[in-house]
């Protein structure tokens, strides 16, 4: 019975950190900024959001950088409707997200977060993917974001650290 109690105690404390996921950084490019005052709006209406740690706006750039809090539960989606209600247009991401890779059914990697949002992960090189899903415990993916109706976000790698997961 002793044995039963402590497998269960053991298990509630390992609960939260299975599958913890989050976006880290967001650079996103926003179109539709032509006046200094119209990116200091988009800048403090981003930071108003929870889990929000700070942004900043380039108006020259067209970019919107976000660093997020260590446990936020934002997703890029929530982010980029708060571009677009902001009057502008959200395009294409750079992000940081951090997480466990599975396979789908149909043998993709996928990244989900804690807030329920889900990368398809995707490379250049076969290799790449190929190490990611050896990979045991928490990774840090660093890529580009790109959204499309059919198929969610895709999120292109460009780097991949396993020892800050």
């Amino acid at each position: 019975m002793k044995n039963y109690m402590l497998t269960f105690m053991i298990g509630l404390f390992l609960i939260p950190f299975q599958a913890q996921a989050q976006l880290l950084e967001v650079k996103q490019t926003v179109f539709g900024m032509d006046c200094a005052p119209c990116a200091y709006g988009l800048e403090k209406r981003i930071k108003q959001i929870d889990g929000v740690q700070s942004a900043s706006v380039s108006l020259n750039d067209g970019l919107l950088t976000t660093n997020l809090t260590k446990d936020n539960q934002l997703t890029l989606e929530r982010i980029r409707k708060a571009v677009e209600e902001s009057g502008f247009k959200a395009k294409e991401a750079n992000i940081t997200v951090k997480g466990t890779v599975t396979q789908d059914e149909s043998g993709k990697l996928i990244l989900e977060t804690i807030a329920g949002e889900r990368f398809t992960l995707k490379s250049e090189e076969q290799k790449t993917l190929d190490d990611i899903s050896k990979a045991k415990g928490s990774v840090t993916i660093t890529g580009k974001a790109e959204t499309s109706d059919e198929s969610g976000i895709k999120l292109w790698v460009d780097s991949v650290d396993k020892t800050k997961a």
